[in-house]
């Protein structure tokens, strides 16, 4: 496959290698190793200087820094294929007979690519699932320029994308989605940036240790904000919004036999024995990311992630040392912690981007606000002046008539005034 040079600016991030793993299926001829910097550089110029400042002020060795999982949604206007879809129903019929023999599904090619088709759909609609080892794809085969749903869904796997690099990836996708189909816009639907130190998984008081904006009052454990993941660490928060997990990575390789992050590991310094803990986050659009930017693009993401990081471990969670002070929101974080908020600077420049919260579009509960706010104003206006003048007055400051229903609002609340006086 060829792919053309229309690429959005950066470089890709970690160093190129070729790993095998178990049915996978890359897109694209692998290249040669390359030099490239040691961590993300949104800028295009190596931020090896930036690495080393940054390691210079941390207690423990930093592994990796860049995104796991990352979900795209695309607005399609117009496939080039349509009749090809008539061969995955098929398919999906001949699996859903053979029953549990192909519960994995059936080697497919799909546009000049090997995917595993699935027997199922997926949850939003999505009618086809594709898989293998570098991607996924969740694709409506009916195209109407991505309203009111993106008709594809891809979701980038983390070999992939610490193989490729985020941009990279990007790109190889986009060239290879613009085969077959019209693309509309681009979205980030879910993105998990994380950190890996070369340390022990440390021991938390979860009661005592854990600040959050992302619990309910009262809430340590149980219940959505702070559960378990199979001996391995602890999650905070609920799917869907900021969910945050720090978990010991070398133990779920181990036990899972996932082998894709030794070569990134080694190639900034592991010794091939010290334990790894990683800092996840697990951000959706609807939960997250249209907190920072509406439309949130992948170029967007970019550019914004190193602010959503500060955010998530300055603000939404923060692990403290006991008894710094005499208010828990105020006590100093404690200095493994400090590494990860550190690490804020590898994924790029800080913007100083704040969330916000997103207002309710409704127009209607917002009518009887306004015409209380104006009784009020006549209503004390008019307990000085009168009400003649009082009506004179504020149409001339207004530029309009004062309805009616605000007249009599204002006479009931200046009566109270009057009697308050």
């Amino acid at each position: 496959m060829e792919y053309t040079n229309n690429y959005i600016p950066g470089t890709s991030y970690l160093v190129d290698y070729a790993i095998e793993h178990f049915g996978a299926e890359v897109i694209g001829v692998e290249k040669l190793p390359e030099v490239r910097p040691p961590f993300p550089c949104l800028t295009g110029l190596s931020n090896t200087s930036c690495e080393a400042n940054i390691q210079e002020k941390c207690t423990y060795k930093i592994l990796a820094v860049g995104d796991d999982t990352i979900e795209l949604n695309y607005g399609i206007s117009d496939y080039h294929v349509v009749g090809e879809f008539s061969m995955l129903d098929a398919v999906k019929q001949e699996i859903q007979m053979g029953g549990y023999k192909l519960r994995y599904g059936k080697e497919v090619e799909w546009c000049g690519e090997k995917f595993y088709l699935l027997g199922r759909g997926s949850t939003g609609g999505y009618e086809y699932l594709l898989k293998n080892g570098d991607i996924e794809l969740q694709i409506m085969p009916d195209a109407r320029g991505g309203k009111p749903s993106p008709e594809l869904r891809v979701v980038f796997r983390s070999e992939f994308l610490w193989r490729e690099g985020e941009v990279n990836a990007y790109n190889k996708v986009i060239d290879y989605v613009n085969q077959w189909a019209d693309i509309e816009y681009c979205q980030s639907s879910r993105v998990d940036p994380c950190v890996d130190l070369a340390m022990s998984y440390p021991d938390i008081d979860v009661k005592n240790q854990v600040v959050s904006r992302i619990r309910k009052k009262g809430q340590y454990r149980g219940g959505e904000f702070f559960n378990t993941m199979n001996n391995e660490g602890n999650t905070f928060g609920r799917k869907g919004m900021y969910h945050i997990r720090l978990y010991d990575k070398l133990r779920q390789i181990r036990e899972k036999h996932l082998s894709h992050m030794i070569p990134v590991w080694q190639a900034h310094g592991w010794d091939g024995k010290s334990p790894v803990t990683r800092l996840e986050g697990e951000l959706r659009r609807d939960g997250g990311l249209t907190l920072f930017d509406k439309e949130m693009t992948f170029e967007t993401y970019l550019k914004l992630r190193a602010d959503i990081w500060h955010r998530m471990t300055h603000d939404y969670l923060r692990i403290i040392q006991v008894g710094s002070a005499t208010r828990r929101e105020n006590c100093k974080t404690i200095d493994w912690w400090q590494d990860f908020q550190s690490c804020s600077g590898l994924f790029g420049e800080r913007l100083g981007v704040l969330p916000y919260k997103q207002l309710s579009r409704e127009w209607q509960p917002l009518v009887p606000q306004a015409i209380g706010c104006m009784a009020s104003a006549w209503a004390r206006l008019a307990v000085d002046v009168g009400d003649v003048n009082a009506t004179i007055i504020l149409e001339k400051e207004w530029g309009q008539r004062i309805p009616a229903e605000v007249i009599e609002a204002g006479l009931l609340q200046k009566a109270r005034f009057t009697h308050m006086s």
